[in-house]
């Protein structure tokens, strides 16, 4: 499985790479996690870049991740390309491009083609730690992104809001409490509702994110 984590790691490099090659301006391109706040993969200046996004907590890699929507914006006098794929354990990843000039229809669309492709890649190497890829380990991860969701959608429907403010909501709880995101997700769907989906087939979130689940949920209904 080394050799298989190792070509998935140069299968992402490669379809950077070439991403970058296609787009005429192009001064690099990243790939990194928030509010986890790591930077899988960088080229350009996508490394130092991505990261002053991640440690800010501001900028379109940022707003892409909390929105689940594709963001263009600036980072000093450089246009970004930002677009939310698969998601890890700490949040969607989001593959940010940065070009000398606003984005052109022929740049959009060659990210278009390949983000998909550099997501999937991502999805196997974030997610499998080592361990084969296996259809249960796919299962697990389409779950949690399920139970991210209803998260969402109980904050939503106790506090008015829009989907990118209930998804802060969710990043400032586990933060707070330095619980995974999903684990907070799965506790406040329980906690909300009282039952889980395909409980069964998932390990039980630990104590301390049911606590914060509880305090979240009794703070909306103050």
């Amino acid at each position: 499985m080394v050799d298989q984590v190792k070509f998935g790691g140069e299968l992402i490099s490669r379809l950077m790479d070439h991403l970058c090659e296609r787009l005429q301006g192009c001064r690099g391109v990243g790939l990194s996690v928030w509010p986890d706040g790591a930077v899988l993969r960088a080229i350009g200046v996508a490394e130092d870049l991505d990261q002053a996004q991640v440690e800010g907590g501001e900028g379109p890699l940022v707003d892409a991740s909390r929105d689940e929507r594709q963001v263009t914006g600036k980072v000093g006098d450089l246009d970004v390309v930002a677009v939310p794929g698969s998601w890890g354990d700490g949040g969607p990843v989001v593959l940010t491009v940065y070009l000398d000039h606003p984005p052109r229809v022929e740049d959009l669309k060659a990210i278009e083609e390949i983000e998909p492709l550099v997501a999937t890649a991502a999805a196997v190497v974030e997610f499998c730690a080592g361990e084969v890829l296996r259809a249960d380990q796919m299962v697990r991860m389409v779950q949690h992104r399920r139970y991210i969701e209803q998260a969402k959608g109980l904050l939503m429907g106790a506090r008015p809001c829009t989907p990118g403010d209930a998804f802060e909501l969710l990043v400032r709880a586990s933060q707070h409490a330095n619980v995974k995101l999903r684990d907070v997700a799965m506790a406040l769907v329980l906690v909300a509702s009282g039952e889980l989906e395909d409980a069964d087939s998932m390990t039980p979130p630990p104590r301390i994110a049911y606590d914060t689940a509880q305090r979240l949920w009794e703070a909306l209904h103050v």
